[in-house]
């Protein structure tokens, strides 16, 4: 891929809510599954797991379970996130891999012609629960993130959020001059 798709698929990613019911090719599914496990993980941890769910009473149900998960109704398919806080290494940085398996899986949505909405699910207690009791997690399997997928029925575009007046240099108190970096210097 080249530098320039690799950022169009960053820069216009969007958050999908509304889907066709078109299903997602198998190996499309498989393609994300794998970007998701090509996350990095502290201490390379492999205590990942994801539950695809396909069945469309499942996807039906999920609103019950999740307040922004109304769009799931339409989605054809989801990824449910979860991690094996019992897995050997274990690590305190869990969220933070299951979050950068979430960012890779919607990344790889986009890049394939998907769209995608994160629901997030760790750290409320509430929506964990609800989650480990509607997929008969077991004990240590703690539920981090729902992933809605399918064929987007909304257009991608590019927004830029880009602010410099959130960026510092070397120390808070520090702002940082985009003209200190025009004309290639570093």
């Amino acid at each position: 891929m080249a530098t320039s798709d690799a950022l169009n698929v960053i820069f216009t990613r969007r958050s999908i809510r509304k889907f066709s019911s078109r299903p997602v090719e198998i190996q499309d599914q498989q393609r994300m599954l794998q970007a998701a496990f090509a996350a990095p993980s502290a201490e390379n941890a492999q205590n990942k797991h994801i539950i695809i769910i396909t069945e469309r009473d499942s996807l039906d149900n999920l609103p019950a379970l999740h307040p922004s998960a109304a769009p799931a109704r339409e989605a054809p398919l989801a990824f449910l996130i979860c991690c094996d806080t019992a897995a050997t290494p274990q690590t305190a940085f869990w969220p933070q891999d299951c979050a950068a398996a979430t960012q890779n899986v919607m990344l790889a949505a986009r890049a394939l012609g998907l769209g995608s909405l994160w629901c997030g699910i760790h750290p409320l207690e509430s929506r964990e629960q609800a989650f480990l009791s509607a997929f008969s997690l077991p004990g240590m399997v703690r539920p981090f993130s729902l992933i809605l997928i399918g064929y987007p029925l909304q257009d991608f575009f590019e927004e830029n959020h880009y602010d410099t007046h959130f960026i510092h240099v070397g120390s808070w108190d520090r702002r940082f001059e985009p003209s200190l970096f025009e004309g290639g210097h570093s």
